[in-house]
Order: C-alpha cells, then sequence, then structure tokens
C-alpha cells in the first residue's frame, strides 16, 4: 500500500471515530432531519434510537405527513360517506320515567363525552387512522409525536437531537349550537439535549369546508397556540372553536346541513438550527345541521347541533338490566325477529329483518316529511295484525312491528313482507316508542340517517347432548365435541343450563387436545352456574355427577 493510500485511510477512519460508526440506513437518511407520528408498538424503539442521537427514518415510518385539501363536495355524497363507515359507537341512553299521570316521559339528555385524556388513550381505536368516535358528539385521537433535529452533519450523515411528546386532542360536539370546539394537550415532553426546550411548538387546528363556504369559521377568540418547549412544560394545553354559519334551506337541503374537516398540525421551529417542520395528524368530520324536528316530548327542542357523523349508531337495548324492564317485552321482540326472521309473523319463505349489528341497517324516515310512506306503514302493520291476531284477545295489548314504522324499511316500505309483528303489552309498546322517538332527537338521527339496534338479552350460543356417564373407552369425554363462538360484544359472562335430565347433575368442560393430554377448562358446574367468557372448538362436557347414568342436556348463554 502506498504511503498516499495509507495517509488517506487514517483521514476516513479519524472521520469516522468522529462522527461514530454508522449503518447504511442512517448514511440515507434525510440529512435536514424531520417530523414523524411514531405508531404505538414502535414507540419504545424509536425513543431509544431519538436518545441514541440516530435517526428514525429506517424504521419505516412517515415522515412530515400532511393533509391535502379537497374543495367543496355534493350533499350526497358527503351522506353517503357516512352511510358507509365501518366505524360504529353504541348508544348508551337511560331508561324511560314513568309520570304521576301514568305516562311514559323520556330520559333527560346526557352528553357522556369523553372527560380525560387517560380515558381517550385507554381506548384501543384512539391512535388508529379515524380515532375514537365515543357517540355522536365526543371524538379523540391521540399519538406519539417525534421531530428529529440534525446537530453534526458531514455529507448526508447526520447525529441528531430530538424531542418526543404524548400530543391528544378531544371533540366536542352540541345538541344545541353550531359550533364545536377541540381540547388538546401535549404529555409526556422528552427533549435529548436541553437547548432543545427554547425550540418553539406551534399547534393549529385547520378546518375545511365541504358543502357550502361557512361550513368552517374559526373563533378568534380562540386562535392557535405557539409555545416555546418549557413553556409546554408548563401549559400543555388550549381550545379552538369551529361554527357554521347556517345555509337556507332548499329542497335539497331541508335541514340545513353543513359539513366540515378539520385536523391538528403541530410546527416544531428551531431557529438557532434553522429547521422547521410540519406534522399533520388525521381528518375529522363534523355535521353540522338546524333540522327543526328535534323534538322530545312533551317541549323538548334541539333546534341545531354539531355532531361527529363519520360512525353509525348502534341503538342499545339493556332489557337485563332490571330499570329497563318496561322495554324488555318490546326488545324481545326486536331481538327474535332479528335473529329468527322465518319464525315471526307474518309467515314469508326466506323472510330477512334488518337491523342487526353487522347486518343491513336500518334507516330514518321522518313521519311528517314523508307522510304517505309513515301512514302507508302503519296502514299495512294495522291490517297485518287483524289478521294475524284475530282470534286472540287484545286486551291491554298493542300490535308492535319491527324494523319501526319510522324507518324506510318498515312493514310497507320494505316493498316485501320482512317484517315482523306481535302482541306485547301497551305498557311495554308505549315505553319504547317514546324511547326511541327520544333517541332520535337526542343523537340528531336525521331523515335518511343509518343505525343498527342491539338488544343486550341472554343469547343461546350452544346446545349439548351429554351422556349420563363417560362415552365408551373415555376415562372423562361424555358427549361430542362442541364450540363456544361469535360471542355478542355486550356479553360479560357465560350461563350454562340444563334443560332437561337430572337436575341437580354436575360436570367439567374440557378442551380436545389431538396428542396431548386434554385439559379442564371449567370445573365443577351445575344448572345456572355462570362462568366468565371462554371461546374455542373441540370443547366437550365431561366428568358427569349425580346423574343415575340419565343423558342431560345443556344449552349454554352469552349473557350481559
Amino acid at each position: 500500500m502506498s504511503r498516499f493510500y495509507r495517509k488517506s485511510l487514517l483521514v476516513v477512519l479519524a472521520l469516522f471515530l468522529s462522527i461514530g460508526m454508522v449503518s447504511p440506513t442512517q448514511a440515507e437518511s434525510k440529512a435536514e432531519g424531520g417530523g414523524y407520528w411514531v405508531p404505538k408498538d414502535m414507540v419504545e424503539k424509536v425513543t431509544e434510537l431519538m436518545e441514541e442521537g440516530k435517526p428514525i427514518g429506517d424504521l419505516g415510518i412517515k415522515q412530515d405527513q400532511l393533509q391535502k385539501t379537497e374543495g367543496i363536495q355534493p350533499l350526497n355524497e358527503l351522506m353517503k360517506e357516512d352511510q358507509q363507515s365501518k366505524t360504529t359507537y353504541r348508544v348508551n341512553l337511560a331508561p324511560p320515567i314513568k309520570t304521576a299521570e301514568g305516562e311514559w316521559a323520556p330520559p333527560a339528555f346526557d352528553y357522556d363525552h369523553i372527560q380525560t385524556t387517560d380515558e381517550c388513550q385507554r381506548h384501543p381505536e384512539s391512535s388508529s387512522e379515524t380515532g375514537y368516535i365515543k357517540n355522536r358528539y365526543s371524538f379523540c385521537w391521540s399519538h406519539v409525536a417525534t421531530y428529529q433535529v440534525p446537530v453534526k452533519c458531514i455529507g448526508p450523515i447526520c447525529d441528531y437531537e430530538g424531542v418526543q411528546f404524548q400530543f391528544t386532542e378531544i371533540g366536542y360536539g352540541s345538541n344545541q349550537s353550531r359550533k364545536m370546539r377541540v381540547f388538546y394537550t401535549i404529555e409526556d415532553i422528552q427533549v435529548t439535549d436541553p437547548a432543545l426546550n427554547g425550540a418553539k411548538l406551534k399547534i393549529d387546528m385547520v378546518c375545511e369546508s365541504k358543502l357550502n363556504v361557512g361550513d368552517c369559521q374559526e373563533d378568534p377568540d380562540y386562535p392557535a397556540t405557539e409555545r416555546t418547549i418549557a413553556q409546554c412544560k408548563n401549559t400543555n394545553y388550549s381550545t379552538e372553536i369551529f361554527t357554521s354559519e347556517a345555509p337556507e334551506a332548499n329542497a335539497d337541503n331541508p335541514d340545513k346541513i353543513g359539513y366540515m374537516e378539520f385536523w391538528p398540525k403541530l410546527t416544531f421551529t428551531h431557529k438557532a438550527r434553522k429547521f422547521e417542520e410540519s406534522i399533520d395528524g388525521i381528518k375529522q368530520k363534523v355535521r353540522f345541521d338546524s333540522a327543526n324536528y328535534m323534538f322530545v316530548f312533551p317541549d323538548q327542542y334541539y333546534w341545531q347541533g354539531a355532531v361527529f357523523s363519520n360512525a353509525t349508531p348502534i341503538f342499545n337495548v339493556p332489557i337485563t338490566k332490571p330499570e329497563f324492564e318496561m322495554l324488555k317485552e318490546a326488545g324481545e321482540h326486536w331481538k327474535f325477529a332479528m335473529d329468527h326472521p322465518e319464525q315471526t309473523k307474518p309467515e314469508m319463505i326466506g323472510k330477512q329483518i334488518p337491523g342487526g349489528v353487522g347486518d343491513n341497517t336500518l334507516t330514518r324516515m321522518y313521519s311528517k316529511r314523508h307522510q304517505t310512506e309513515y301512514n302507508r306503514n302503519r296502514s299495512k302493520t294495522s291490517r297485518v295484525c287483524a289478521r294475524e291476531f284475530a282470534n286472540e284477545d287484545r286486551t291491554g295489548k298493542q300490535c308492535d312491528e319491527f324494523p319501526f314504522a319510522s324507518t324506510w324499511q318498515g312493514s310497507s316500505t320494505n316493498g316485501s313482507d320482512n317484517f315482523s309483528i306481535r302482541l306485547i303489552s301497551a305498557d311495554s309498546n308505549e315505553a319504547a316508542g317514546r324511547w326511541l322517538g327520544a333517541w332520535y332527537a337526542y343523537d340528531r338521527v336525521l331523515d335518511g340517517d343509518p343505525f343498527q339496534v342491539e338488544v343486550e338479552a341472554p343469547e343461546k350460543i350452544a346446545t349439548i347432548r351429554s351422556e349420563g356417564q363417560p362415552q365408551e373407552d373415555q376415562d372423562h369425554r361424555s358427549s361430542d365435541n362442541f364450540s363456544i363462538q361469535n360471542i355478542p360484544s355486550y356479553a360479560t359472562k357465560l350461563q350454562w343450563k340444563v334443560i332437561d335430565g337430572p337436575t341437580n347433575v354436575q360436570f367439567d368442560v374440557m378442551k380436545d387436545i389431538s396428542f396431548d393430554v386434554d385439559p379442564t377448562i371449567l370445573n365443577d358446574l351445575q344448572s345456572e352456574s355462570e362462568t366468565d367468557v371462554v371461546t374455542g372448538d373441540n370443547l366437550y362436557i365431561a366428568n358427569p355427577e349425580n346423574t343415575n347414568g340419565e343423558s342431560f342436556t345443556v344449552e349454554v348463554y352469552a349473557i350481559p
């Protein structure tokens, strides 16, 4: 090796020693640094690299993400986006109340907001691409943000200092005004160099009108905030407010609907390093309206509102709770209609009744806007009830229908006989009707809005026939294999019922494992035993006792 080459090699080695050895990926990273939204499962690794001064781009995280504006869109397209949303939320409505006069009154309106950043961050959807929509009036999104500032570069190879924090935004709608507000915080701030405490972070909620020009108006009393990182450690929150100007009502938009999208823009600036980078959070949609039929008996009006409409409501009916006893008959009918349409009246081959979770949605029909169609639903239901129950005593009873007459899937407007009728007590029918009407107004369910129905009632998920002793050539097994699957989301327990055979039978549940010892999953079960929810295939009844050799049948129910 020549003296010249030896000298050149020493210079290169000295250079590498002065800046530290780097990986090929580090050498390829952008020398200007950047901002990142860090996925939850990568936070620990990103923090480690940031503290070591290494670039985090080699982890494949998108850098400097910015949103694009899309401009004004037609109302039907915006509503179609809402209707096709895969996001749902479960309605949490108090029960109706019986007055001294014996009439059913609706419960009081309650927002049920997301109260804290901790409540937001605990929800698994809070860091998703859509955020967490708790209900029509409460949304949140939370993500870790990281900025890397290059401090020493030789060519494309840099060392970095960094700042990292948890950003959380909580949006609040309204059932009284065309106004929504966004509260946001930054928490768990970390810097790798004290000098970064003097850098500035600007947080601005950007909004874009989607239907009318006046759909997005920023309140000047609540502007964007810009603080140093040191100041953010002392005052880490702020609020921005948006309002929507109501357009004139017309045939295409009688409810004076408006739409906007908003998203957070976070800009980090370090003047000394000539560094400035912005990252945008996810977009969220808000629908405004001035529908004049948001009325709750006897005298409550909700003239205008702002809701997070990009989620389908699940009208939840928790009839197993004692306080909802008045809805039990109605709820049992609705559930039976959705679960067993072929067994309902009127009889129809191939009958399918929509409305269940994961099924085709129901669609609200405002009766006074579609009076003819609504009257047809009522008229057909009345005729079919008179025919089907002609020979029954209807004293104190009314004919309940599902889907509801106030939907486009009602008895006539569904275009066929895909509906169910049942005689239930007048008391339960009237309570359910008053409750449904109140919910329409409380959640601003507009004409044409989709929703689903879920009745929280015990749901049978398995039926098992067992012998009264272990099967031939078996030490424990007394039944064939069965599975427990498709547990409803509201279920918290399993209930085991012996429906025939010895009343005091006791048994275990084991799991069939090929080429291994079968484990016992549940011990010493009796009729009416309640257990934690277990799911799986290849389960079987084992070790039956107190049977006198008699066979028995077990039904398994998922219960709230």
